[in-house]
């Protein structure tokens, strides 16, 4: 019973970190989403443990707060997926202000006098 124990403290205090920072405004709000679901599920999963042991028989994990675990750690490779793919979105518009930018430059630059 430990470690569903363990679990529910980690991902109330989790949960609570979130809304703090989204409060705070220093996390946004379309992040803070899927921590708070994440946290929302994990708290689920510890407080009903004959759910989670069913669903970890399902998936052939014989130690049911494993599954707790397991699942924390997929759900974490799918946001570092997902920021993969921000970022990569934001360094195409880097790159698109950066050429913008000089552009400009170049253009104010052919107006002005030699010097």
């Amino acid at each position: 019973m430990k470690p569903y124990i363990y679990c529910f403290v980690l991902s109330v205090l989790f949960l609570i970190g979130t809304l703090y920072f989204v409060k705070k405004r220093i996390l946004d709000f379309k992040y803070s989403i899927f921590w708070i679901l994440i946290s929302i599920m994990l708290i689920v999963l510890s407080l009903d443990t004959k759910l989670t042991e069913n669903m970890a028989r399902t998936v052939g994990i014989y130690y049911a707060p494993a599954f707790l675990f397991v699942t924390g750690i997929i759900f974490l490779l799918i946001l570092i997926f997902y920021l993969n793919l921000v970022m990569s979105k934001m360094q195409s518009k880097i790159t698109l202000l950066t050429q913008e930018i000089g552009m400009i430059k170049s253009y104010i630059n052919e107006g002005e006098p030699n010097r």
